[in-house]
């Protein structure tokens, strides 16, 4: 950088040592001329004072041709005529005033010319001057030139260049020059900015990744550079690299198993992390029917993840479909009312987390226990473990269709055997549409009130979701059933058929009693003797 500023200098001043030479010929030329131009005046009036004085002392004549040359001219019969009757006749003498016009500017400039005295810019304007085509033919055949015509002649001297080409040269590399400086400036400050920011992680997101490294990666500190950028984590890993060099930190990583980081983070923050494989583990247990809702407010409350980190993760691992299952899920215009895509697909159980995890690697490791207890080994009554996106094809419905009936299940019964015959008594209703279009369970009302709880008393009305309202299933699960009520699902209660109804009361002493109906009056005596529904005082 500091080279091409001095060269930029010496280049400018020697632009203007260039101009002041350039000044200080055009003083001398101007100079030049005006002396050639009083040495002619001075001739001129010597030449005109010496004729007067000789008219005056001498009375013969004095031919004009005595004073000044004759110009020459190609000559004709009538010049010849006229030149031997001037032999013969006496000669006749001119006037004064036509004896100094014989000395006349154009002779004046020749004769200077002759003699080295005109500068050579009126040189080159005397070659360049144009010709009449009849003097440049004459000239060429080498005949006498007639008076007032000009034959060019060669010059040994060189044109003289134009030093106004050399100024707007000069002009447009300096120019340049400054719009290079200028924009290896912008550059160079560019990377500065960037690699500031990035460096203190300032404006950057606050996203956490999972990033893992393995004892091979942490030998070069390039290669830790690059598994960070290609994560997101850092944008200059030349930078990353410079800044480990400075402070020691290179060589000095840990193998990390899907470390959390973040942008915002820094460099320093990042490398602190990476030096060190030692993080804090809590284990924690998620019961069947929890929603999606209450499980991220518990993995935030325990420093796992926050919320908005595990609901974007959630919408990012979905759109990935890194999971066969998530194709099961439908799409379209009949499901846009779905509140959250993956609610049912987080499976509940036991979950050791490292405090301050990514969403992601949460997010997934959620699927991956679904993928590994429902598609891969799922074990019925009878022992089968066929998956469960294959047993549900076999029964007629879809993985999604038995996940969401399977919610309602959860949260319907409170009892292996009350499972399954719950869903057999859903099951029924849904295989008899005409009679029994709607399931009218109050488990989905109570999904809506739990997402959006009443004002004023005023429960809001999600027809998307209510059972009452809605035929068939909802549009979606409405918590994240275990694996007895999807099994209860798929293999729902061989003595319940005819039966459409039940009731569960609750006993004094907590526990729950479920009764079965086959009528619609049978049902309503049920609930009026325990209490259920709108009898419940």
């Amino acid at each position: 950088m500091s080279e091409d500023l001095d060269k930029i200098l010496k280049d400018i001043e020697a632009e203007k040592e260039v101009r002041r030479k350039e000044e200080e010929l055009a003083r001398q030329m101007l100079q030049v001329d005006r002396q050639t131009q009083d040495r002619l005046k001075e001739e001129r009036r010597s030449k005109v004072s010496g004729f007067r004085l000789e008219l005056n002392l001498d009375d013969e004549p004095v031919s004009p041709a005595e004073t000044a040359p004759a110009p020459v001219r190609p000559a004709d019969a009538g010049d010849k005529a006229q030149a031997t009757a001037g032999e013969a006749s006496p000669a006749v003498p001119a006037p004064p005033a036509q004896a100094a016009a014989g000395v006349s500017a154009s002779g004046e400039e020749a004769a200077a010319a002759r003699e080295g005295l005109l500068p050579p810019e009126a040189e080159a304007a005397d070659e360049q001057a144009p010709l009449p085509e009849e003097a440049k033919q004459a000239g060429e055949a080498g005949e006498p030139v007639a008076e007032g015509q000009r034959v060019r002649k060669p010059s040994g001297r060189k044109k003289a260049a134009d030093p106004r080409a050399k100024t707007t040269w000069g002009c447009v590399r300096g120019i340049l020059y400054a719009v290079l400086v200028l924009a290896a400036s912008g550059i160079l400050a560019y990377f500065v900015v960037a690699g500031v920011l990035d460096l203190t992680g300032l404006n950057k997101s606050d996203t956490k990744v999972p990033v893992t490294l393995t004892e091979e990666d942490c030998e070069d500190t390039g290669t830790v550079a690059r598994i960070l950028k290609e994560a997101g984590v850092i944008d200059q890993p030349l930078i990353f690299r410079l800044y480990c060099k400075l402070t020691q930190a290179d060589g000095q990583f840990m193998p990390q198993d899907e470390v959390a980081l973040s942008a915002d983070m820094g460099y320093e923050t990042i490398i602190n992390v990476l030096k060190s494989n030692k993080r804090e583990e809590i284990r924690l247990t998620f019961p069947e029917g929890m929603t999606v809702k209450e499980i991220a407010e518990k993995l935030e409350e325990n420093n796992v993840c926050t919320v908005s980190e595990f609901y974007s993760a959630m919408e990012s691992v979905y759109e990935e479909g890194s999971y066969p299952f998530l194709s099961e899920i439908p799409t379209g215009e009949d499901y846009d009312g779905r509140l959250e895509v993956l609610e049912g697909y987080i499976f509940p159980d036991t979950y050791d987390f490292y405090l301050e995890s990514s969403g992601e690697t949460v997010v997934k490791k959620f699927l991956s226990a679904f993928n590994n207890r429902v598609e891969k080994s799922v074990v019925g009554e009878d022992g089968d473990s066929t998956p469960t996106s294959i047993k549900a094809k076999a029964q007629g419905m879809t993985l999604d269709e038995v996940v969401i009936l399977a919610s309602i299940v959860q949260w319907e019964a409170d009892n292996f055997e009350d499972m399954h015959k719950v869903a057999a008594v859903l099951r029924n209703r849904l295989n008899n549409p005409a009679v029994y279009p709607r399931l009218e369970c109050d488990s989905t009302r109570r999904y809506i009130n739990a997402l959006y709880p009443p004002a004023a008393g005023q429960e809001v009305e999600n027809l998307d979701y209510d059972t009452y309202k809605r035929n068939g299933l909802p549009v979606g699960p409405i918590n994240n059933p275990g694996m007895d009520a999807i099994d209860a699902v798929l293999n729902p209660s061989e003595d319940m058929e005819g039966y459409y109804f039940f009731a569960t009361a609750y006993n004094s002493d907590g526990s729950t009693t479920t009764y079965y109906s086959k009528t619609y009056a049978e049902h309503e005596q049920v609930c009026r003797r325990y209490g259920i529904g709108m009898y419940a005082e």
